[in-house]
């Protein structure tokens, strides 16, 4: 095809044609006027995809320009955002959309026509999940060994969401809703709500049953490698309930607020406030009967700030922590050597109330808020992380 050919094949195609793109292209062609080579995508990396809003993708070809604004990249007429250039290699931020076919076009600032490439891949890094509306109201979830979640709804509800999504109702729960709930050995389903009581669904649902009087109101809970329960809120300290379900004070923390309990790695980490300032402690497991002193692990008022708070805890494998909050990032990732980073910076929206990792690369977050649209149950796609165990879940 010859280019006057081309240019008059261009010139005759809709306008919304330009218009998705977002780029003023001529209207009329004038034969005097000298255009840039037209760009060429000759291969474009990762092959196989990547995620939309977080992804790099690069993209090789011939007659790009240096100059970085006068490249504009599109997914399916959506606009990535240019992080690199040279005049053969383009590196872009996938934007926000998905499919597994998409349509990659390039135009140049002064060349005539789009270089294009399909198809391509883009997936969300973290997506809806269950079928939750605006009239459900979600708190504490879990999820158990064959991937099922389980999730407290205000209205003395706990439904059951089956791998493939579909939710069906489980329990009925003997409180308006628990503020965390972890999976428990033989199929029970524990639950704590404030209160100074522990509640645990029986297998198979239905209704629930008392399990345990504790010395003060509780917010959260965790199992740890011998069975114990460990939990804590209101009442300045880690309470520990044992198998037979009798419970002690395991060690006290003076003024402090437990928003968050999660055992690794042979410790018992607790988020809270204490007056006024946030921080994450943690205690040795010594013994089933015996807890370590008080530690700081992360200044989390003195590296983040006071503005925002500790919601919820848990780890990957690897021994990163992710903290929940109601900041605009949604997710902390603190790593061993107590840097940190927020995880999915922009595709991840506030407050991660509650975090539960499946038992693969998911990890799931109750995403709660003021505004009834937004408050969802998120499951969020981790590549190649998983997550620490959960002793309760076996």
């Amino acid at each position: 095809m010859n280019k006057a050919l081309a240019i008059i094949i261009v010139l005759s195609l809709p306008t919304s044609f330009f218009i998705g793109c977002e780029k003023e292209h001529p209207s009329i062609w004038n034969p005097g006027q000298e255009y840039k080579p037209d760009p060429v995508i000759t291969n474009v990396e990762p092959e196989e995809g990547t995620f939309a809003v977080i992804g790099e993708v690069t993209i090789d070809g011939e007659n790009f320009s240096t100059v970085k604004e006068e490249n504009h990249v599109y997914f399916n007429g959506i606009k990535a955002t240019n992080l690199s250039v040279t005049d053969t290699e383009l590196v872009v931020l996938a934007p926000n959309v998905a499919g597994d076919s998409l349509k990659i076009q390039l135009y140049v600032d002064g060349a005539l026509l789009f270089a294009e490439y399909y198809p391509y891949k883009l997936v969300l890094p973290a997506k809806e999940y269950g079928g939750f509306d605006d009239y459900d109201d979600c708190y504490g979830i879990a999820c158990d060994l064959d991937e099922n979640l389980y999730v407290s709804l205000v209205g003395k509800k706990v439904v059951k969401v089956t791998p493939d999504g579909e939710q069906h109702d489980y329990a009925a729960s003997s409180f308006d809703k628990a503020s965390a709930i972890k999976m428990g050995p033989g199929g029970y389903l524990y639950y704590v709500n404030i209160m100074n009581y522990m509640f645990r669904v029986l297998p198979e649902g239905g209704t629930d049953e008392l399990f345990a009087a504790l010395p003060g109101g509780v917010y959260d809970l965790d199992f740890g490698p011998s069975g114990n329960i460990y939990c804590g809120g209101s009442g300045n300290a880690i309470y520990r309930v044992k198998p037979d379900a009798s419970s002690e004070v395991a060690v006290d923390y003076p003024s402090v607020s437990i928003k968050a309990v999660r055992v690794f790695d042979g410790y018992v980490y607790v988020g809270g406030d204490s007056v006024g300032h946030q921080c994450i402690w943690r205690n040795e497991i010594i013994s089933a009967d015996e807890l370590g002193a008080n530690e700081v692990y992360f200044g989390w008022s003195s590296e983040i700030g006071s503005a925002y708070n500790i919601l919820s805890v848990t780890f990957s494998a690897d021994g990163d922590m992710y903290v929940g909050t109601n900041a605009p990032e949604a997710i902390i990732i603190v790593h061993p050597d107590k840097s940190y980073e927020p995880l999915y910076p922009g595709a991840l929206e506030p407050e991660s109330y509650a975090l539960c990792w499946g038992n693969g690369q998911y990890l799931y977050v109750n995403r709660r808020s003021d505004d009834v649209s937004k408050k969802r149950i998120i499951k969020v796609n981790m590549l190649d992380k998983e997550g620490a165990p959960y002793y309760g879940r076996q």
